[in-house]
């Protein structure tokens, strides 16, 4: 059968609201950089630098520290236009709720100078993550319900100036990664498919086309299919949890050309993982419902259908590799009396995130979700303003391409491309402390939505269809429009020893 968690593939990223970063990542990762629109990577003025370019320590004097918080306030809607069951009959249901919360990230970074070439850094970030949570009713609910993922990563790092222009820096990250899901699913349009392709091998007629039999069988049915198909009293769900570790690399350089002008470019590797947890299934209540209305109008198939159900959806165990991406940044920096410009592009293999193929190991299919997603861009540009020893005010705008398309996009990342609008400043303190307030105001572009949950399986006229013995999922469709935005707050202390 079907109704199984293909949305388990792409909920396991995702960004901590779908309004803030594009793809899955999570959008900053420093204050200091969010004033600027993470424009400043070749700025390099405190610890928080290391995540951007693992050379940035050449620069740092003694030892320094960066501590930072994010709060993402999120604001999203959902307008159903038509969602489907696999009958193409409406699954009903409202328009999602408040499926995005705000959240809190923190950050943490260290930079130590050995002497005057060599210098040590540590980070502890987070690059992605993932929370939705739709209502249970949703329209969309067989497609996905809620979706929850956490990272956390480890980032030690050296950097070595060769000479007064030119400094070289690598790291090595261990990257962990937490993700839990729910979705709806299905039984009744499931069990319905079943008993109809039964029923039309039963009556095939020799000269008769199978599209014609099919077509009888589907009137003779229809009141009982109306009935079932995407009735909660006939749906289940299923909760999946799964966590693994990854390790990964990155490497960077700082270039300064003069004493006010300097380039950076940093390569961040992808990291592979593979998620191992559990699957659990809600399948007693509604099977039993089931059986009995089917048995009125059936006898004995409702009972057959509940067997077959308990039978096949078993809490198991479930895997599922998941590849981040690597990408490659340039920046530049310009310091010009008291106003400083800066910028930064950067390019984001996406390309890789194909297919995710979720093993169960009871005998359900593998679940497949085909992505097909593209390499991103993000350009940004900011600048600094020394208003007086004490403050300084950051400002900058970026683009941040979506590597999602109409026929990507799913409810569980309604990712689309955005621009983002900062704003911040710092404050020092004195000469060894100092604190960093940003706020970015991040427009997605409105989007819609139109997600057949059928694992990407064709006919041999290349016609989608589903395919319960070939791949788990609902074979719903959801359609809609998503509107969604988001603010960003960011605060950074900073210490030098």
């Amino acid at each position: 059968m079907r109704f199984a968690l293909s949305v388990l593939s792409l909920a396991l990223f995702g960004t901590l609201s779908p309004a803030h970063a594009s793809g899955y990542h999570f959008g900053s990762q420093s204050a200091a950089s969010q004033g600027t629109a993470n424009a400043n990577g070749a700025e390099a003025v405190d610890a928080s630098a290391l995540f951007y370019n693992p050379a940035a320590s050449s620069r740092l004097q003694g030892t320094q520290a960066s501590g930072v918080l994010n709060i993402v306030v999120p604001s999203g809607s959902y307008q159903d236009q038509g969602s489907t069951t696999q009958f193409g009959l409406p699954t009903n249901g409202g328009n999602g709720g408040k499926f995005v919360a705000t959240t809190a990230v923190p950050h943490a970074y260290l930079t130590h100078q050995l002497n005057d070439a060599l210098s040590l850094g540590f980070g502890v970030f987070v690059p992605f993550g993932s929370k939705s949570d739709y209502s249970p009713d949703w329209a969309g609910r067989y497609n996905t319900i809620g979706t929850e993922v956490k990272t956390i990563a480890l980032n030690p790092s050296i950097a070595f100036k060769l000479n007064e222009r030119l400094s070289l820096g690598a790291g090595v990250t261990a990257q962990y990664m937490e993700g839990k899901l729910s979705k709806g699913a299905d039984f009744g349009s499931g069990a319905m498919a079943l008993i109809v392709q039964q029923q039309v091998a039963a009556n095939a007629v020799a000269g008769v086309p199978t599209s014609v039999i099919q077509a009888a069988v589907l009137n003779k049915l229809s009141g009982l299919i109306q009935a079932v198909s995407g009735n909660p009293s006939y749906s289940g769900r299923v909760d999946v949890d799964g966590t693994g570790w990854g390790y990964g690399f990155n490497l960077g350089l700082l270039y300064n050309y003069d004493d006010n002008t300097r380039f950076g470019l940093a390569y961040r590797s992808n990291i592979s993982h593979t998620l191992k947890g559990q699957a659990n299934w809600q399948v007693q209540t509604p099977a039993a419902n089931l059986a009995a209305v089917l048995n009125g109008a059936l006898p004995g198939a409702g009972t057959l259908v509940q067997q077959r159900l308990l039978a096949a959806y078993t809490n198991s165990d479930a895997s599922l590799n998941v590849d981040t991406p690597e990408s490659v940044s340039l920046s530049f920096f310009k310091q010009q009396d008291k106003l400083a410009v800066m910028g930064d592009l950067t390019i984001t293999s996406h390309s890789r995130f194909n297919e995710l193929r979720v093993d169960f190991s009871n005998n359900l299919p593998d679940s497949v979700t085909p992505e097909r997603w593209k390499n991103t861009i993000r350009a940004s540009f900011g600048a600094n303003y020394q208003w007086s020893d004490q403050l300084k005010l950051r400002g900058g705008l970026a683009f941040d391409q979506s590597p999602v398309t109409l026929a990507t996009r799913t409810p569980s990342i309604p990712d689309a491309d955005r621009v983002w609008v900062s704003a911040g400043m710092n404050w020092k303190f004195d000469s060894k402390r100092s604190v960093d307030l940003a706020l970015s105001y991040i427009s997605v572009a409105a989007s819609q939505i139109n997600n057949y949950d059928n694992g990407g399986q064709v006919n041999a006229s290349g016609s989608a269809v589903c395919n319960p013995t070939a791949n788990t999922s609902s074979c719903a469709t959801v359609r809609g429009r998503y509107s969604v935005s988001s603010a960003l707050l960011g605060v950074q202390y900073n210490h030098q020893f």
